[in-house]
This record gives C-alpha cells, structure tokens and sequence, in this order.
C-alpha cells in the first residue's frame, strides 16, 4: 500500500506556492520554470525534508483517526520517500524528528477534523486560478507549514504563509486565524520550532502585492515571447537571493543548465 500520495505537478501552470516561492528566491530560476521545467537535482536535504513531511503527515492522521500512532506505519511512508528519491539518508535522524514531534507538537494541537495535504485548487479575483497543497489546515482553518533546516525560521511572515492563507480562505470562505511553521533545525542538538503569524489584513494585502509581481512579469514575458523562436529573459531579471542556491540548481550551467546569470567561476577560483 502506497501512503505517501503526491501529485504530479511538473505541467501545472496556474498559479501556486512552488512558483512563488522559485520566484522570491531566483527570478531567473522561475522564468526556466515556465519555458523549460528541469526536475529538481536529488539532494540529501529534500529528500530528508520529504521523508520528516511524510512521517508528519502520517502521524497527523493517525492521531486523527485513531488517536495513537504507530511508528511503524510513520516510518514505513518516510521510507517511501527515500526509496523514491533513492538518495542516502540518516533514517535514525529522520525516526528522532518524529518521535520528537509526537511527544512534543502533537500533544500541543488539536487534530481532530486536521487535513493533510488537502488540494486547494479555487480562483482569486486579482491572481486568477490558483493550485496548492498546504501541509497541515486544522479544522479552524489554522495552517502549519513542515519544514526541516539547518537554522531557525526567522520571526516574521513569509509569501508562502501568506499565500496558503489567502488560498484556503478564497477555498473554504472562512477566514484563516492564524499560519505558521513548524520546522526540525538540524543542528548539533537538533530540535522541532514553532513560530505562528496572526493572518491581518496588512499580510493578505502585502501577500497580494507580492503574488502580483509574478503575475505581472509572467504576462509581460508571454507578450514579449509571443513570436520569438527562441524565447528570452526580459521580465524576471533577479537572480539568486544567495549565490549558493546555483550548486544545487537544476539550472546552472554546472549541472547541465543554460542560466546565463549563474556565475561559473575561473580556474584559479579554489586555488590555495
């Protein structure tokens, strides 16, 4: 039995988190998405992301139906995920972030009527159609993100947050209280953070805002594009929002990509 469900969203072309978070952190990145979509380069750090999402996933759902849960079932969809991937991960380290999230969050959160990955698939007046799969929306609309990271979540609202507020409000009509995050920090004594953003008026709007900019540029370069046989990067022009993000892009002309803006660096560049 499959337990981990995803869909394949490799030709979605409405909007969604994915594309607006590419967008916050590479422009550049983005504009390939739309004309030329390359799968992600397997890496240890998604697929360990992957792997702790899943076994949250489970554990959400087996609180909800059962109310206990068996770490067998948890571990065996968090496996399912490096199977898939078949990239090498500390299995050992991927069982403690969960065994620490039930003894630590679940007991914090109400899970009764909690959905996992629900598809949010609705229209916004001013964003047009838009597509999303929210971790975690509690039955009063409440929204957790999982992450996993190498360092603590800033003490701020993001686009993404912002996002799947305005998504699952314009879904289920009701507002939505509150978005936040629950990340595992991989650090030396690694650990689950919490951190939630009451969802105002000035956050939809700013999260709107945002939203807007790549709705605006992806018009213009459809425009712009129309007749070209080749197209070019004219309206998404920001590259990386840090250069480290090209050694595990897709994109880069390091790993086979044709990004002109990602730096390729010179011979003499590691020298001692």
């Amino acid at each position: 039995m499959t337990l981990v469900v995803r869909e394949d969203l490799s030709q979605r072309t409405v909007l969604s988190k994915s594309a607006l978070t590419t967008f916050d952190m590479c422009q550049s990145q983005a504009w390939f998405d739309i004309h030329e979509r390359k799968p992600l380069i397997p890496s240890e750090r998604i697929t360990f992301g992957s792997a702790v999402d899943a076994a949250v996933e489970q554990i959400a759902t087996l609180i909800r139906d059962t109310g206990s849960v068996d770490m067998n079932i948890v571990m065996a969809a968090a496996q399912e995920c490096i199977d898939r991937d078949e990239t090498e991960v500390n299995v050992d380290e991927v069982e403690r972030a969960a065994n620490r999230f039930v003894a630590e969050i679940a007991p914090r959160r109400d899970w009764t009527g909690v959905a996992c990955q629900p598809n949010i698939v609705t229209a916004l007046s001013d964003l047009g159609e838009i597509s999303t799969h929210p971790d975690i929306v509690y039955a009063d609309n409440g929204i957790d993100d999982v992450k996993t990271a190498k360092r603590s979540k800033d003490d701020r609202p993001t686009l993404e947050l912002g996002f799947y507020a305005l998504a699952v409000e314009a879904f289920s009509g009701v507002p939505v209280p509150n978005v936040g995050y629950l990340t595992w920090v991989r650090v030396g004594k690694p650990y689950w953070q919490e951190v939630s953003f009451t969802v105002t008026d000035e956050l939809r709007r700013w999260t709107r805002e945002r939203a807007g900019a790549y709705i605006r540029a992806k018009k213009a370069d459809e425009i712009l594009n129309r007749k070209a046989e080749i197209p070019r990067n004219f309206s998404f022009p920001g590259g990386p929002a840090f250069s480290s993000l090209c050694d595990g892009c897709q994109y880069a002309p390091a790993n086979g990509g044709e990004c002109a803006i990602a730096y390729r660096g010179e011979p003499n560049d590691h020298a001692a």
